[in-house]
C-alpha cells in the first residue's frame, strides 16, 4: 500500500506540475500593464483622423500619463487604456486577431488586427473616413507602436514601458 500511495502521490504531483506549465504557456507574453514613455506626432495623427485640436493636445500633453493594460483569454484580447489628464479617452476594448471589431466612443472606429509574427501585430483602423495603419512591436522592455494615416504625410511613434 505504501508503494501504491507513493506512486499515486508522484502522479498527482506530476499532474499539478503539468497544469502549472500549461497555464504559464497559455498566459500571453503581452499580458501586463504598459505606460507611455514617449511619443512623436501623436496630436497631429489624432487630428488627421478627425479629432479636435484641443482633445489631441490634451492627449499628447507630456503631463498626461497614459497606461494600457493588455490581457488575453482564449484568443480574445482585452485592452484597457487610461489617461490621467484626458479621462474622456479612457476605454476598454476586446478584440480577436484576424477579426474586425467595431469600437464605440471615445474612439469610434473599425479595427482589424493581424499577427505578423510572435512579436509583431498590425492594425488597420478606420476612423472619421480616414485609415490609420499601425504596427505594434512587443519587446523585452515594452512595446513600440508606429503608424501612418493613409493619403497623408502624418505618422506617429509611441514607446511604452512594461511595468
Amino acid at each position: 500500500i505504501t508503494l501504491l500511495s507513493a506512486i499515486s502521490n508522484r502522479q498527482q504531483l506530476q499532474t499539478l506540475q503539468n497544469l502549472s506549465t500549461n497555464q504559464t504557456s497559455k498566459m500571453g507574453k503581452i499580458d501586463g500593464k504598459y505606460v507611455m514613455e514617449s511619443h512623436h506626432d501623436l496630436a497631429a495623427c489624432m487630428m488627421a483622423l478627425g479629432m479636435f485640436e484641443e482633445q489631441s493636445q490634451n492627449m499628447a500633453d507630456p503631463k498626461n500619463v497614459m497606461t494600457t493594460t493588455m490581457s488575453e483569454n482564449d484568443g480574445t484580447f482585452t485592452m484597457t487604456t487610461e489617461h490621467s489628464m484626458a479621462k474622456e479617452f479612457n476605454s476598454t476594448t476586446s478584440f480577436k486577431i484576424g477579426e474586425t471589431t467595431v469600437i464605440p466612443p471615445p474612439f469610434p472606429c473599425v479595427m482589424t488586427g493581424t499577427k505578423k509574427n510572435e512579436n509583431t501585430w498590425t492594425f488597420r483602423i478606420e476612423m472619421g473616413g480616414k485609415i490609420l495603419n499601425q504596427e505594434c512591436q512587443f519587446h523585452t522592455h515594452g512595446l513600440t507602436l508606429t503608424g501612418a494615416v493613409e493619403g497623408t504625410a502624418v505618422s506617429l511613434r509611441e514607446e511604452f514601458r512594461k511595468l
